[in-house]
């Protein structure tokens, strides 16, 4: 038999069970209310997607290695295109564009000279494929007559001791040289000599052809030697502003080192990254709301100008939550239509898909 104390206690704890199941209850009932919601906010959030200000970053490099002469710049400097930023030490290259401009010389010097041969040669050659002239035939015979005239009247002189040896000699030795040039003015050059003067024309074009050859490469030696003076002066491509120089005066640099970069002036855009599952939301030509935490409450006009066709990388693993598949963004960049504000490279942006109304 239970006694009244037990029966009360009995009763009591009863009633704190009751409570504890009803507390249960209602709270899991709060908590598949809070998760509906949250299922409800997260895809009203889908259309709201956070970015990030773009500009064009260029990065100043050298084709060449030396010694920084000069720095012009500093941080925050504004840049118009075609200010010099740094200079390298020209010298090595100055060397290099006198040698190959002297080479250059050279060439164009022996170019001439073997022009001028092949000129000579194919005087020569015609002269001898087309025979002597007429006047040379007649002036090659007036002067064998004169020496067999002559030739003739020593022969009885010698003969009777009136005209010494020597002296007959050198008369005969005129006489049949006379002979020669006119049989040889009148019977043309001989093949042997034709083919002489052929082979100094060939000589000549090929010696004209290798040089030639070596005006051309010259040529581009200068052209290359100028070309890397010229990147001695490391120069602003485009205006804009000074937003890092890693160099000082003094400092030996090799190609390819990043002196110096700068942000380029132009119009700021806003890239985010669209999961695929919300791709279906986003469309060229879109209109869209932007916010940026810099400046609280006020709104501001964009439009959709291009989305990527190749996802940039994946934000979430496959997992038991969102199924079997990798699911992969597309970066997707907009452009500030009334922006009124400064924006700063790398600055917060968030972007409202369903704000705006979509293009048609």
């Amino acid at each position: 038999m239970y006694t009244e104390n037990q029966v009360n206690t009995n009763q009591k704890t009863l009633v704190v069970k009751i409570v504890l199941v009803a507390a249960a209850i209602v709270a899991l009932a709060a908590s598949f209310s809070m998760y509906n919601a949250g299922r409800t906010s997260a895809q009203q959030s889908q259309t709201v997607i956070q970015g990030s200000v773009k500009m064009t970053e260029i990065d100043l490099n050298s084709m060449l290695d030396g010694y920084i002469d000069a720095v012009n710049v500093a941080e925050g400097d504004e840049v118009k295109a075609g200010d010099v930023i740094l200079q390298i030490e020209p010298d090595i290259v100055q060397a290099k564009v006198k040698e190959a401009e002297a080479a250059l010389g050279q060439a164009q010097a022996g170019l001439a000279q073997a022009q001028a041969a092949h000129q000579a040669a194919q005087a020569v050659l015609t002269k001898a494929q087309n025979g002597a002239r007429p006047e040379d035939i007649a002036q090659a015979k007036a002067a064998y007559d004169y020496a067999a005239v002559t030739y003739e009247r020593m022969k009885p002189l010698y003969a009777d001791g009136a005209v010494s040896a020597n002296d007959f000699d050198g008369i005969e030795a005129k006489y049949l040289a006379a002979k020669a040039v006119y049989e040889q003015a009148q019977n043309g050059a001989r093949p042997e000599d034709i083919a002489a003067a052929q082979a100094q024309v060939a000589q000549a074009s090929a010696a004209i052809s290798q040089y030639q050859a070596t005006i051309r490469q010259a040529e581009g030696a200068v052209e290359e030697a100028t070309t890397y003076l010229n990147h001695a002066a490391i120069t602003a491509p485009s205006d804009g502003v000074i937003t890092a120089v890693n160099v000082e005066k003094g400092e030996l640099i090799s190609t390819g080192m990043a002196l110096a970069s700068m942000r380029a002036a132009g119009e700021a855009w806003v890239e985010v990254n669209v999961p695929e599952t919300s791709l279906s939301m986003v469309q060229q030509g879109q209109q869209v709301e932007l916010f940026f935490p810099a400046y609280n409450e006020q709104r501001f006009a964009g439009t959709v100008i291009n989305v990527s066709k190749s996802p940039d990388f994946a934000i979430k693993k496959a997992t038991n939550e969102n199924g079997s598949f990798d699911v992969l963004s597309y970066t997707v960049k907009i452009r500030l239509d009334d922006m009124t504000e400064t924006v700063y490279a790398g600055m917060t942006a968030v972007v409202d898909f369903a704000a705006g109304a979509q293009a048609e």
